[in-house]
C-alpha cells in the first residue's frame, strides 16, 4: 500500500461515508525513524511505475517486487457472458475466509440475473489448512477447467509452486486472480487483487514500541503472502535499531494456533516482551496467550482486525495503543468478483497487481470503527459496506476501460 507520509486517496475513503482519516498510509511517514515505513519496491521502477500518477506511485512503493503491465491489458477474452467463475481456497479458518466466500456467492448471484454468469459459483475449499497444498490447487485448476470455468479466483497455498500452472492457464486465455495475495515473482498473467494492509500496523506499532524485544507471527509457512508480509516487517525494523526480534513463531492465520505458539513461547521464556507483530487475523489468539498468564498486554499490530478485536481494544482506549490496517471479507469478496467480471468483459487491467489501500485504524478513530461490548472472539468483523474497500469509482482506477461489466 501507500508510502506517502499523507496519502489522501480520495477513491477509498468517501465510500465509507464516516468521517475517518484517509486509508492507505494516512497514519504513517516515508522515513528514516521508528514508526516510520521503508518503500521496498518496485524493483523495476523505470517501467509501468513510471507511467502511474503520484498518488497510485504512493501506494504502489510497498510493492516489493517487480510489476508488469497486465497481459488482459491487451490479450482478448474471447468466451461470452454468460461466464463460469470458479473459486479455489486454502482451508477456511477465520471470518474472514468465511465472509469472502459468502460474498462471492452473493456476488454470482447478482451477476447471473444480469446475464454474466450462469450455473454456481464452482468451488474447492478443503476442510482444513492441512489439505490445502499446491499439487491440490493446482489439481483444482486443471479440472474447473475442463468443466468450463472461464476465470478463477484462488487464495493460494503457494503461489510460486502454483505460478506455472496460472501462467499456463492465463495463456490458454483463462485469467486467475489471486484474492489479496501477491503474485509469484515474474508472473504476469495473474491479477493479484492486493491490501498490503500490514504497511500502516506494522510501522505504527514499531513506533510505539521504539525498543525492547519483540515477537513476530508470521501465518503459514511457504506462502508467497506471507513472505511479502514478514519482508515489509524486516524492513520497517531496520529503523528501529533498539528493538530486537526474540523470535519468530508461526500461528498459520488461526487464532487457536497463534494463541497455543505463543503461549508456549511465554512459558519458555519469561523475558518482557515489549510488541507483537503478526500478519494478520491472529490478534485475539496472542492476546489471550498474554492474558492467560496473567501478562500485561503489549503493543500488537493488527493486520485484517476482526470486531473483537477492535471491541477488546475500545474497553481499553485509555490505556492501550497501537494501529490497524484492516479489511473486512465481505469487502474482499466484492473486490475480488469484479476484478474476475471486469477482466472476463474485456475491461483491461493495468497492472499485474492491483494494489489498494486497507483502512487505517488507530486510537484517534477507533471509536468510528469499534463496536463496544463484543468478546474478543467475536466472529464479526469490522463494519463497513461491501464497497468500502474499493467500489467502482475505485476500480476504475485500475483498469483502461471504466465501468462494470456487462454483457455487450
Amino acid at each position: 500500500m501507500g508510502a506517502a507520509a499523507v496519502l489522501a486517496l480520495a477513491v477509498v475513503a468517501p465510500a465509507i461515508a464516516i468521517g475517518v482519516k484517509p486509508t492507505g498510509a494516512g497514519n504513517v511517514k516515508v522515513g528514516t525513524k521508528c514508526g516510520d515505513t521503508v518503500p521496498v519496491g518496485p524493483t523495476n521502477r523505470n517501467g509501468v511505475y513510471k507511467t502511474m500518477p503520484k498518488t497510485l506511485k504512493d501506494i504502489y512503493s510497498s510493492y516489493p517486487d517487480k510489476l508488469y503491465a497486465s497481459p488482459w491489458a491487451t490479450k482478448k477474452i474471447t468466451a461470452k457472458p454468460p461466464w463460469k467463475i470458479g473459486y479455489i481456497a486454502i482451508g477456511v479458518s477465520n471470518p474472514y475466509n468465511n465472509h469472502v466466500l459468502q460474498t462471492l456467492k452473493q456476488e454470482y448471484a447478482i451477476a447471473k440475473k444480469k446475464g454474466l454468469v450462469e450455473g454456481s459459483l464452482v468451488t474447492n475449499i478443503p476442510p482444513s489448512l492441512a489439505q490445502s497444498t499446491p499439487e491440490s490447487q493446482i489439481a483444482a485448476m486443471k479440472q474447473m477447467v475442463r468443466q468450463g470455468v472461464d476465470a478463477i479466483i484462488i487464495n493460494p497455498a503457494d503461489s510460486v509452486a502454483e505460478s506455472p500452472t496460472m501462467e499456463a492457464l492465463g495463456k490458454q486465455g483463462v485469467p486467475v486472480i489471486l484474492g489479496d495475495v501477491p503474485p509469484a515473482p515474474g508472473s504476469r498473467y495473474q491479477t493479484s487483487t492486493w491490501t498490503q494492509n500490514q504497511v500502516e500496523a506494522d510501522a505504527g506499532t514499531l513506533g510505539i514500541i521504539k525498543k525492547g524485544d519483540i515477537l513476530i507471527v508470521r501465518g503459514v509457512a511457504g506462502n508467497q503472502n506471507d513472505k511479502v508480509l514478514y519482508n515489509q516487517k524486516v524492513v520497517d525494523l531496520k529503523n528501529c535499531p533498539d528493538i530486537d526480534v526474540a523470535s519468530v513463531l508461526y500461528g498459520n492465520w488461526d487464532v487457536g494456533t497463534a494463541k497455543n505458539v505463543v503461549s508456549q513461547y511465554l512459558a519458555a521464556h519469561p523475558q518482557p516482551i515489549a510488541g507483537v507483530l503478526q500478519d494478520g487475523g491472529m490478534f485475539a489468539g496472542v492476546v489471550q496467550a498474554f492474558e492467560s498468564r496473567g501478562t500485561k498486554v503489549p503493543p500488537v499490530g493488527i493486520e485484517q482486525c476482526q470486531a473483537g478485536d477492535l471491541s477488546w481494544w475500545l474497553d481499553r482506549i485509555d490505556s492501550y495503543k497501537t494501529v490497524a490496517g484492516c479489511i473486512n471479507g465481505y469487502q474482499g469478496g466484492y473486490v475480488y468478483f469484479n476484478v474476475a467480471l471486469r477482466i472476463l468483459a474485456n475491461k483491461g487491467p493495468k497492472y499485474n497487481v492491483l494494489s489498494m489501500p486497507a483502512v487505517t485504524i488507530d486510537n484517534t478513530n477507533l471509536k468510528v470503527y469499534a463496536k463496544p461490548g463484543l468478546p474478543l472472539t467475536s466472529t464479526d468483523e469490522l463494519p463497513g459496506p461491501k464497497t468500502a474497500w474499493c467500489d467502482n469509482k475505485c476500480l476504475d482506477k485500475y483498469f483502461l476501460r471504466s465501468g462494470q461489466a456487462t454483457k455487450k
